[in-house]
């Protein structure tokens, strides 16, 4: 009768808990939402949440058949570096659509220079990518009961870090520099709540960084020989961090959203002119959908803040410049 050893139960242990946990997430994101309400930054949310999603049920299946398989062992690392170099894509689009939000105002992306120049360096990852697939290494050790080890040698890995490293750094300043400085047309009474997006999403990338680099350099330490279903658990383990860090970027709190609809209500049922009132724009319906915060949205983050600069200075919500 087949025994298990522990490295098999902790990385069937890992990938099961983490389906749980993006199960959860997926749901809370996504519950009451319609899909006509889904925008692209909302869009780029839920493709990581599918994208961790997938992986870990993946990993669940390929580290109970890791042993004495050649197939799954090759899928093991396949899988590691096509659904980990999605789920990153997917994150550096994420920063850049916010970089965008907080620096082109009135400007589409087909028309803002900085979007295009972040698109373009996005490219070199192809490249990245390619270097994965051709040094990376699946083997079956017979000699030690079929185990099996994959890796990435260290032409694959280094430049994968170098890159992750340069483009997490990039974006991040980018989003930063706006939202900090004194002379920003970010600023205002919102200027607060900016600055509180700020530090949560300066964190939230060094999280990201911090977490994806030990993962990458774990491979290179054991020199493309460490074992399949443990480099399955921390690949799994490690899309579901950088998932839960951009929810906890983009969800400010159940007692900041009461807050701010306690008072979205008092200026609609009180007479209390909001700053949009104030210099005539009138805010209907429509522009309330944008303004209001809503559960657990990148819109209750930086967007829901910018929207009233465009609605003052264009009198229309600014997905009408996207």
């Amino acid at each position: 009768m087949y025994q298990p050893d522990w490295e098999e139960s902790f990385a069937l242990f890992i990938s099961l808990a983490c389906v749980s946990v993006m199960a959860i997430l997926f749901g809370r994101k996504t519950a009451g939402t319609k899909l006509s309400t889904i925008n692209y930054a909302r869009g780029l949310v839920v493709a990581l949440y599918l994208v961790s999603l997938i992986f870990s049920i993946i990993a669940c299946m390929l580290v109970q058949t890791n042993n004495n398989n050649l197939l799954s062992c090759e899928l093991t690392i396949i899988s590691c570096v096509a659904l980990y170099a999605f789920s990153k894509v997917i994150i550096y689009l994420f920063l850049m659509e916010k970089v965008y939000v907080v620096t082109a105002v009135g400007v589409t992306r087909a028309n803002f220079f900085l979007y295009k120049v972040n698109m373009l360096l996005l490219t070199p990852y192809i490249g990245v990518v390619t270097l994965m697939v051709l040094y990376r290494n699946a083997v079956i050790e017979a000699n030690e009961g079929g185990k099996c080890y994959v890796g990435l040698f260290r032409p694959g890995a280094i430049p994968l870090i170098l890159y992750d490293i340069v483009m997490s750094i990039w974006l991040t300043f980018l989003f930063l520099k706006p939202l900090m400085s004194s002379t920003s047309l970010l600023q205002g009474p919102s200027k607060g709540k900016l600055r509180d997006v700020a530090r949560r999403t300066l964190l939230g990338s060094l999280i990201a960084l911090i977490l994806s680099s030990a993962n990458i350099f774990s491979l290179v330490y054991f020199n493309g020989r460490e074992r399949g279903l443990v480099c399955m658990a921390c690949c799994t383990l490690d899309v579901t961090l950088n998932a839960i860090t951009i929810h906890w970027v983009t969800n400010r709190g159940k007692g900041r959203q009461n807050t701010e609809r306690s008072t979205v209500n008092r200026r609609g049922g009180r007479g209390v002119n909001s700053p949009s009132q104030q210099y005539g724009v009138g805010v209907g319906v429509g522009a309330d959908k944008q303004v209001g915060p809503l559960e657990s949205h990148i819109s209750v983050t930086v967007e829901s803040y910018v929207e009233e600069y465009h609605q003052l200075h264009y009198g229309g919500s600014s997905s009408q410049h996207y």
